[in-house]
């Protein structure tokens, strides 16, 4: 079995490819991955990689998680992968997403950026790294 990543509360290298290339496997499998990012949880200093996916609403998130395991199951013995524990799907309800819609930040092109101590559309984001957010398909599904 591949090996899962150890969290802790700083941002690692090791974190971001993990994501990266679990999201490149999700969108492999059309697993319709509208927005990923890691974010920082400042009280309990533990970082959560959200999967936002309007099949977690649709097929229920339940199967998401299996689909995300099936994926881990079939990494590479010397690949890093990261714990189930460690990542949250979400439907397209989610509020970080709305959050950012509700920026400046909306609608502008954001990718592979770090994103930190910042209140964003009413929330406040300690420390974030955001892979994608589509916000045109993203638009659709919460209008």
């Amino acid at each position: 079995m591949a090996n899962e990543i150890f969290m802790t509360q700083w941002f690692s290298e090791k974190m971001r490819l993990a994501g990266e290339a679990l999201i490149k496997r999700l969108d492999e499998t059309d697993a319709q991955v509208l927005a990923a990012f890691w974010i920082l949880d400042a009280e309990e200093k533990t970082w959560k990689l959200t999967i936002v996916s309007p099949l977690v609403e649709n097929e229920g998130p339940r199967n998401y998680y299996r689909r995300v395991d099936n994926i881990n199951e079939s990494a590479n013995a010397d690949e890093d992968i990261i714990a189930l524990h460690d990542i949250e799907v979400s439907d397209t309800d989610n509020r970080i997403v709305k959050a950012l819609s509700q920026s400046v930040l909306g609608n502008s092109m954001l990718g592979n950026n770090r994103l930190g101590r910042n209140t964003l559309g009413g929330v406040y984001i300690e420390d974030m790294y955001l892979y994608r957010m589509d916000w045109k398909l993203l638009s659709q599904k919460t209008a």
